[in-house]
């Protein structure tokens, strides 16, 4: 069950918004009937499920010790790197990093899910226009969307790069989420021990191969920090655009680790294959905030759904013994 909807005193919901979800939700199930059903929406291109913990900082400020980051505390953590749309790694393409804690008092499901991608913003700044981006999809016209809104087209050229390796990027929420009352973007940023001399990916499988060699080969351990930017007030940080740049500092409030580890093994990927990563996965302290969030909550909801029947497997959320399931850490 996920975290229900409920006002949020920071939101400001347009009229006709339910009639927009909708809309979003019926073109997306379209554009995934078209193409492969049974693969998720986006970033489909499972290049590692990792383990790991996620320990919440001493320092947290007062106004954001709600929720997870309430106090000081380890939880056990599993992390999807991912890519998409486009199959090769040499090949421009967004990159994803999924974060999904384990055994989370508060929430319905027991998780709280982060997902992030290599970009500080979205590209559209609301749901009508989002609801006119997947009309211009489903029609075959985006080349006429991006001829009206040129900033969008601009920002989703940015999305596309290649990269080298995943355990080198910073990743941005994009969009907000509640911290109680308040709200807060979050980033994550990459230990300095993480960054190699590696060129970019040249093979269909090269950032999967980074990976290998890193944690396995190696036997290296890799950390992210994981920052949160403070709303301070609708002209300055604003709820309800997606794609505008708030100037607030980041403050770390949490550590990610990743130990050395095996994650290629079929076991390891079907199990992957299987887990759902959805922000409305969460405590009530931290639902997701905005339009762009909220048409996610059914969009997401419907997809997975859909997935899970074609692949004829329930859905359900992780445990520690899955967790454990999953192999020991390298030493």
């Amino acid at each position: 069950m996920l975290t229900q909807i409920r006002p949020h005193p920071l939101e400001i919901i347009p009229d006709g918004e339910a009639d927009m979800i909708k809309r979003v939700m019926e073109m997306q199930l379209e554009i995934m009937k078209v193409q492969d059903p049974t693969k998720r929406g986006q970033h489909p291109k499972q290049q590692a499920l990792l383990r790991g913990t996620f320990e919440i900082a001493d320092a947290v400020p007062d106004a954001m010790r709600v929720g997870v980051f309430a106090q000081t505390k380890t939880f056990d953590a599993l992390f999807r790197l991912s890519t998409g749309p486009n199959p090769k790694d040499s090949d421009p393409n967004p990159h994803g990093f999924a974060i999904k804690l384990l055994d989370v008092p508060g929430s319905p499901t027991g998780t709280q899910d982060f997902i992030f991608l290599d970009q500080p913003t979205f590209f559209i700044s609301n749901l009508a226009d989002y609801v006119a981006f997947f009309e211009s999809m489903v029609t075959n016209r985006t080349e006429a969307y991006y001829k009206a809104h040129p900033h969008d087209f601009g920002l989703n050229q940015t999305f596309n790069v290649v990269i080298s390796s995943h355990l080198e990027r910073q990743y941005w929420s994009e969009v907000p989420f509640a911290m109680g009352q308040g709200a807060a973007r979050f980033t994550l940023i990459p230990d300095p021990d993480n960054i190699s001399n590696l060129e970019p990916a040249t093979t269909p499988d090269g950032l999967r191969d980074a990976l290998e060699d890193y944690f396995v080969t190696q036997r290296r351990s890799a950390k992210f920090l994981f920052g949160a930017q403070a709303y301070l007030d609708e002209a300055t940080t604003p709820i309800e655009d997606a794609k505008s740049v708030w100037p607030t500092p980041f403050e770390t409030i949490a550590t990610l680790t990743l130990p050395a580890q095996a994650f290629s093994s079929p076991e390891q990927f079907e199990f992957c294959e299987n887990l759902s990563f959805n922000p409305w996965h969460c405590t009530p302290e931290h639902q997701p905030l905005g339009g762009i969030q909220r048409c996610r909550k059914r969009v997401y909801e419907e997809s997975s759904q859909l997935r899970h029947r074609l692949r004829k497997t329930d859905v359900h959320e992780p445990t520690k013994t899955d967790y454990d399931r999953l192999g020991a850490f390298l030493k």
